[in-house]
């Protein structure tokens, strides 16, 4: 029989019996560390299993010490159903209302309220609590949920939680292990004789076969999962929503920590930058911008600052929300939908969190369209997706950048992406949205505009130099392809080659130009073989150096000359005359020498002529002479 798999979290105030309840629930003492047996308090996670018919559920029991907090959001980030622990003898503390406000800020969205040492105290001490726990949980996700009185000593009503507890991951939807990429946050590390490195966390989303290659992010090293446990028992792959170890046998242990994140190779981009929807707790102080927070997402706790990219005028007061950007000190792999929590960096306590909208935009300013921002929030995938690929201009988005993006795989997303209007196809798999092909199409007949009046005599442009001016660096030739193709379709360019024309332009000279243009090539018609240099033809000419320098290499351009060297051109009926002379010596054997003496050529004119007829083919090389063809 396959059972569903889901994860349940406790939360509450230190020494309120969240252990004790977990030991009761599942008989496993969720305390493995020296100092939480000596201390009796839980310093670190700890997890156990239980199985019913139709269920494998793992708890994570989370320490409730406020200097372990950061612990506490290292696991409870992947849970399905909170398990919301009270102390009947103490009531709500303040560590109860700072987990259950990291509950809520993380999206959870069922739990079960267990009020525990229940043989302690009286029943009107029972109802008073309820009603403490009802104030504090009004209008949130655990308001009309189930509140079991418990004793972990007696084991009274735990039959009565375990019925909840069915109760409240029954309304869970089974985690998408399809349609959504395998993610697995790390939150334990260690060593297994014989094996090596091995991490622990909750498989969050996606499903990784054993023996699978994987990536751990954000740096990037890999290895195969060589082995693949859940809850002690092998598994041939690991799902969305167990409580998973695996087998990194190709990476060091000190390269494994806590908040690193195990990944299929290339599925998923880290960031620094993160646009969000942020809210702040009620009681929390007025947020300024540029204060430096502690973000909390899965199992990393890296260190930022915040920009606010709404109207918002530089300070979020308690209970507020406001779109931002997080600016962080070192990456992390989010997508969007995840949530997160933000805790005030020193002293460090819980003030608000958020949900990611998306982890690669690039950066915002202040006062961003409202419209824009609230599209990124409650937009469908297909909005969003448009959204994506405006804000990223000419670059467009491809089916793998979308995937990094929000986490889903390529075969759920390519039916959601076909047929937008907006967007411009490149490729398969690639996509331009419309504005920016216009926007580009300006640019280039601005650019033409602008080089044809500096260069009056150039009859096309280079493609490099078009290139190289008007498309991102790093752009890849189905990108360069598609937006020249798309200048040709709308005739502002005809591609010739390496060069751009522009159609109807006129290829030929007028006015003083013309008459330039016709005196230069005459002289070197007639100068044969002994052409003039070109700064011979600056010296007995009254045109500006520019234009005589332009007309040749117009006329270059035009087949009228031909550049034989730097400096030194011919004309083309020259050269027709020197090849049928040269036809008249076919299977003869020439060297430099007598090829200077038959034409009369100087050796600064004949090698470079002997080369250019070895690439035409007139002459062949052979040692240091060449046979006629």
């Amino acid at each position: 029989m396959t059972r569903k798999k889901r994860v349940v979290g406790t939360a509450g105030h230190i020494d309120h019996g969240k252990t004790s309840l977990v030991k009761a629930l599942t008989g496993v003492d969720t305390d493995r560390l020296p100092e939480e047996k000596r201390r009796g308090i839980t310093i670190d996670l700890g997890f156990a299993s239980w199985i019913t018919d139709e269920y494998q559920i793992g708890f994570i029991d989370v320490p409730g010490h406020e200097r372990f907090v950061k612990n506490m959001l290292a696991g409870i980030g992947g849970i399905d159903s909170v398990l919301l622990i009270v102390a009947a003898d103490e009531s709500v503390m303040p560590q109860t209302r700072e987990h259950f406000s990291i509950c809520r800020l993380l999206g959870i969205r069922t739990g079960v309220v267990a009020i525990t040492k229940l043989d302690l105290v009286e029943t009107e001490i029972i109802e008073l609590v309820r009603l403490e726990v009802d104030e504090m949980v009004r209008g949130s996700f655990l308001e009309g949920k189930p509140m079991v009185p418990v004793s972990s000593t007696t084991l009274e009503g735990i039959d009565d939680l375990r019925a909840a507890i069915v109760e409240s991951v029954a309304s869970v939807r089974d985690r998408a292990s399809t349609s959504r990429l395998f993610r697995l946050p790390i939150d334990r590390v260690f060593t297994m004789k014989g094996f090596g490195p091995v991490i622990t966390g909750t498989t969050y989303s996606g499903r990784l076969p054993v023996d699978s290659e994987v990536e751990v992010l954000p740096g990037g090293e890999r290895s195969r999962a060589r082995a693949i446990q859940v809850h002690g028992e092998q598994r041939d792959a690991a799902t969305a929503g167990e409580r998973t170890s695996m087998n990194l046998p190709d990476i060091p242990l000190d390269h494994l920590r806590r908040g690193l994140l195990i990944a299929a190779p290339g599925t998923l981009r880290p960031s620094q930058i993160i646009t969000a929807k942020l809210e702040l707790l009620p009681d929390s102080k007025p947020l300024k911008e540029q204060t430096r927070v502690r973000v909390h997402h899965l199992s990393a706790e890296v260190l930022g600052t915040l920009r606010f990219v709404d109207q918002t005028p530089g300070e979020l007061g308690g209970g507020g929300n406001a779109f931002v950007q997080l600016r962080l000190e070192s990456p992390i792999a989010a997508v969007t939908g995840d949530h997160f929590v933000i805790r005030r960096y020193s002293p460090a306590f819980t003030i608000g969190g958020g949900v990611v909208l998306d982890a690669h935009l690039p950066k915002l300013s202040r006062g961003t369209r409202g419209e824009l921002l609230q599209m990124l929030a409650e937009g469908s995938l297909r909005e969003r997706a448009v959204l994506m690929a405006k804000f990223e201009g000419i670059r467009g988005i491809s089916l793998e950048s979308v995937q990094a993006r929000t986490g889903m795989t390529a075969a759920a997303l390519k039916p959601e992406l076909r047929d937008l209007p907006q967007l411009a196809k490149v490729s398969d798999g690639r996509w331009i949205h419309q504005d920016a092909v216009v926007d580009f199409r300006h640019r280039a007949i601005e650019f033409l505009d602008r080089f044809f009046k500096a260069n009056k005599m150039a009859v096309d442009v280079s493609k490099g130099e078009f290139v190289q001016k008007l498309i991102p660096y790093g752009a890849d030739a189905a990108l360069t392809n598609f937006l020249l193709g798309d200048l040709e379709g709308e005739r502002i360019v005809a591609v010739r080659g390496d060069v751009l024309e522009i159609p109807g332009r006129s290829k030929s000279l007028g006015g003083s130009e013309g008459e330039l243009a016709r005196a230069i090539e005459g002289r070197f018609a007639g100068a044969g073989l002994q052409p003039p240099p070109v700064s011979e033809i600056i010296k007995t000419m009254t045109h500006k150096p520019k234009m005589i320098e332009g007309v040749i290499a117009f006329l270059v351009k035009q087949g009228k000359l031909i550049r034989l060297a730097d400096g030194v051109y011919l004309h083309p009926l020259v050269l027709a005359d020197a090849r049928a002379r040269m036809s008249e010596k076919k299977g003869q054997m020439l060297d430099v020498g007598q090829f200077k003496e038959l034409f009369g050529l100087s050796r600064k004119i004949a090698i470079p002529l002997l080369e250019l007829f070895d690439r035409e083919g007139v002459t062949k090389r052979l040692g240091d002479a060449r046979q006629v063809l």
